[in-house]
């Protein structure tokens, strides 16, 4: 589970890089880039064995990375977690989030943890075990821990204000997918489904455009995902919707580096809101 990274970044420059560790189930990602410097962004994956524990995988990568102890102008970490929930400002008090994690998910020892959603007036509220919370804590020098549905949010929420039509996002990634609607800026809708089939994919995407109360003429469906499960849903999908279409990376991410086409929707967007 070793993995490189490139010459450019030593630990005579890494105060300059902005890194971000993306956690998920079977492994995770190392990425980072200095904003001063155009092109400079890599992504960097490896996969954990599935027999043994996360943490003792985590815990092993770490102490074989020596560029984890570094100090870095930003740390993100990504969560890459089911157990998450919006929660309106005004409908919780401090420290009352925990509770509604606890109704919602049977998960044993989860840390609690909130993302602002500035624009949408909400709290993303999710769970992060609490072992590699801690030990992340640890660690990593002030690691800033976030979950990975917050980043698309804020910037679609930023495109849909732009836009007259309502909106459906969809990202499919591994067996998950996540989906969210809106109104000119407003949420109507976030979810994520386990699939395991393109099936699966059609019938929930169908389901929650109904459930939203969608236009399928005038409303705009947009998919981002693997190319070639993507392709096949959007060929399936233009049978029911009239505008559908893959979500394209945005002009500014690509500046960043080409090892932007290899990453997730999440990491593109933490690029542009960051």
């Amino acid at each position: 589970m070793t993995i490189s990274i490139p010459d450019t970044l030593t630990t005579d420059n890494s105060e300059k890089y902005i890194v971000s560790i993306r956690l998920r189930s079977g492994g995770l990602s190392f990425s980072g880039y200095d904003p001063s410097a155009g092109g400079s962004f890599f992504y960097r994956e490896t996969e954990f064995d599935r027999a043994v524990s996360f943490i003792s995988s985590l815990k092993e990568f770490f102490f074989a990375h020596e560029f984890l102890t570094w100090t870095y102008k930003r740390i993100n970490v990504i969560c890459v977690s089911p157990e998450y929930s919006l929660v309106p400002d005004n409908y919780w008090g401090d420290g009352k989030e925990g509770h509604l994690l606890d109704f919602c998910f049977s998960t044993l020892e989860l840390h609690c943890l909130t993302d602002i959603l500035k624009e949408q007036q909400a709290k993303l509220v999710f769970g992060v075990d609490e072992e590699v919370y801690e030990f992340c804590s640890r660690s990593l020098l002030h690691p800033f821990f976030s979950h990975y549905m917050t980043s698309p949010l804020t910037l679609w929420t930023k495109e849909s204000s732009a836009s007259l039509p309502r909106q459906m996002y969809v990202v499919i990634e591994r067996k998950r997918m996540d989906v969210a609607c809106y109104a000119q800026g407003k949420l109507l809708f976030v979810n994520s489904y386990p699939i395991d089939q393109s099936d699966d994919i059609v019938y929930y995407i169908l389901y929650v455009w109904k459930q939203a109360g969608l236009n399928q003429e005038k409303d705009q469906l947009l998919l981002a995902g693997e190319s070639s499960s993507r392709m096949r849903v959007l060929e399936r999908l233009r049978t029911y919707l009239r505008h559908v279409k893959p979500v394209e990376i945005p002009s500014e991410a690509y500046l960043q580096g080409t090892d932007v086409t290899k990453v997730p929707m999440d990491l593109i967007s933490l690029l542009i809101c960051e």
